[in-house]
């Protein structure tokens, strides 16, 4: 595959367990710089836009790189016996060696790390919350890693070849998905968790561990203002040091309280030295389309902050991301908002910003929505899983379409095993509210939103989420469920927060707008482009993974009569880029 465009952030590495010299062809695959000659290894971390992210540490023992942030650095320092200031590859160093493949439940933060031991084995790591992904492969004497799974395709020992159970899993919905553990598309290549761990002897064993990083918390045994202060103190913390190393942050800013919480202690903990830029989605110019600008124009002058409305440009592709997106994803694209994402790296770079900060997630913990009832939770989560096409049998098992797109009939009709045994695995419980004296745990998503990279695309701002800080996840994690029904309230943690702090209208909103809010009108706008890239598809035999004849059909229903809801949109338009992507990849290979 040719080489071209800018790389992934995180780690990259070529080995020869055997100590033979690693390959110029395969470094140059990866986009570093040949080793000199003889060399059997080279190391490298890479991150364009925040160098100081990358740590590196060698002596006798070995080379150590980390490339990430360490959440609350100085105190693990101490409990490891390091002074203040000792530099981050140190630490890290220092806690592999005490806490081993459990390092990633105690180093918390963003991260991913390679050893190489001065005898030649390699271990490999992601913490507990994926900053860059962390990809590898072991071919008889050779290792090769790097965040990219499309650039670990040019080497040739490696090789572009699919596999079809790997390809198929990043096309299933959140259930099949977690059946598929490392796997990649690629047979030689795996992709480690956040969590996990690998180690590879110099005789090419390899020995997998997983931390245990959603771990039970102890109760929680302070007032509900106790809880507050604690909150406030820890999400200030974390903001602090998420802006750090940001010249110039920029806050997706909707008017909704996860965002409005994020922008309000972005102003405080800023203050004065630098002006943070407030970016929100927005209809375009004359479209008549309601939007949320007054929302978070509101927000944006109280906290004295610029507020720019931002809108996809009129020809982005509804249905055909950019390369740049396709490539980013090292694997099938499952993004429905490709296009509104893409305007906010464009405006947040022409406003001069360095790190974009996203408020997704909050309803784990600070923003926290539980219904009064158990009923309620039951009614919720049973209208959920009709929603998303799940029911439950007598067989525990799960029934309805197990995709997000739209397979070709001969696929779906001889499914891999490992899919197969995905799809059948029984669902969890469904989640009912704890007892007012339980305690409301982990939330249901909190894994999904650890295993979500945030670098958007090589060379794009990395898009920061301070809500699935692993200490905040934990913190709340020991609540009593009471605590957050506190009077009865919705969102009660949230609204005290914000008390005196932004105007009520914001403090007290009960209810958000779509984050694009003109995604019905562009999909019809460009349905019938869409339509069109159906004969393409068929020249380059797309048809052999995707039912081609469905999505063009489901293509002329939405032309005619629009989409019935953002189900049917999502449907369509996933299936459309995975028809896309798959001509991107074979274009390459």
């Amino acid at each position: 595959m040719a080489e071209s465009g800018p790389r992934s952030s995180g780690i990259y590495g070529l080995f020869c367990l055997d100590g033979a010299p690693a390959a110029a062809s395969d470094a140059r695959a990866l986009g570093m710089v040949p080793p000199q000659a003889g060399l059997s290894w080279l190391i490298e971390g890479h991150d364009p836009h925040a160098p100081a992210a990358i740590h590196r540490h060698a002596d006798a023992r070995g080379v150590t790189l980390l490339v990430g942030e360490v959440a609350g650095v100085e105190d693990i320092a101490a409990r490891l016996g390091l002074v203040r200031g000792t530099p981050m590859a140190r630490i890290a160093r220092a806690a592999l060696e005490r806490f081993g493949p459990d390092t990633p439940a105690e180093l918390l933060g963003e991260w991913s790390l390679l050893h190489r031991s001065a005898e030649g084995r390699l271990t490999l790591m992601v913490g507990p919350a994926r900053r860059d992904r962390l990809h590898y492969a072991v071919v008889d004497a050779r290792v090769a890693v790097a965040p990219d799974l499309f650039r670990l395709a040019r080497i040739g020992w490696i090789g572009s070849e699919v596999d079809e159970a790997g390809l198929i899993f990043g096309w299933g919905n959140g259930h099949v998905r977690e059946g598929r553990s490392d796997r990649t598309m690629l047979p030689r290549v795996r992709q480690l968790e956040p969590g996990a761990s690998v180690a590879i002897e110099t005789n090419g064993s390899i020995a997998q561990s997983a931390a245990t990083i959603i771990a039970p918390q102890p109760r929680w045994r302070g007032t509900f203002a106790d809880a507050l202060v604690e909150s406030e103190g820890l999400l200030r913390q974390i903001m602090r040091e998420r802006l750090a190393g940001a010249s110039r942050p920029a806050v997706l800013l909707s008017g909704g309280l996860d965002s409005s919480l994020l922008a309000w202690l972005a102003a405080e903990e800023r203050g004065d030295e630098q002006a943070i830029l407030s970016l929100t989605s927005a209809a375009l110019a004359g479209s008549g389309i309601d939007d949320e600008t007054n929302f978070a124009a509101m927000v944006a002058d109280h906290l004295d902050i610029r507020c720019a409305p931002v809108s996809a440009a009129l020809d982005a592709n509804f249905f055909r991301p950019p390369d740049a997106i396709l490539s980013g994803a090292s694997g099938p694209l499952l993004s429905n908002r490709h296009c509104l994402t893409e305007a906010f790296q464009i405006a947040a770079k022409a406003g001069g910003a360095t790190l974009l900060v996203n408020g997704t997630y909050g309803e784990m913990t600070a923003t926290a929505r539980l219904p009064v009832t158990r009923l309620a939770q039951r009614l919720r989560t049973v209208a959920a899983h009709l929603y998303y096409g799940l029911r439950r049998t007598d067989s525990n098992q799960s029934a309805g379409y197990p995709f997000h797109v739209k397979l070709a009939p001969h696929r779906l009709a001889n499914l891999p095993q490992p899919i197969r045994a995905a799809i059948e695995k029984p669902l969890a419980p469904m989640q009912l509210m704890p007892k007012r004296t339980g305690l409301l745990g982990y939330l249901p998503g909190v894994a999904k939103s650890l295993a979500h990279p945030n670098e958007f695309y090589p060379g794009a701002l990395r898009m920061n989420f301070p809500y699935r800080d692993m200490r905040l996840y934990r913190l709340f994690a020991g609540f009593p469920v009471a605590m957050l029904l506190e009077g009865g309230s919705d969102r009660p943690m949230v609204r005290a927060m914000l008390d005196g702090r932004l105007p009520d209208v914001i403090r007290l909103r009960r209810q958000g707008m779509p984050a694009e809010p003109d995604r019905f009108q562009r999909m019809q706008r460009q349905v019938a482009a869409a339509r069109k890239r159906i004969t393409d598809f068929r020249k380059a035999e797309i048809d052999d993974w995707i039912d081609l004849d469905w999505l063009d059909v489901a293509l002329h229903r939405v032309a005619a009569n629009g989409a019935g809801n953002n189900n049917e949109a999502n449907e369509v338009q996933l299936t459309a880029i995975a028809a896309e992507f798959l001509c991107w990849w074979r274009s390459r290979s």
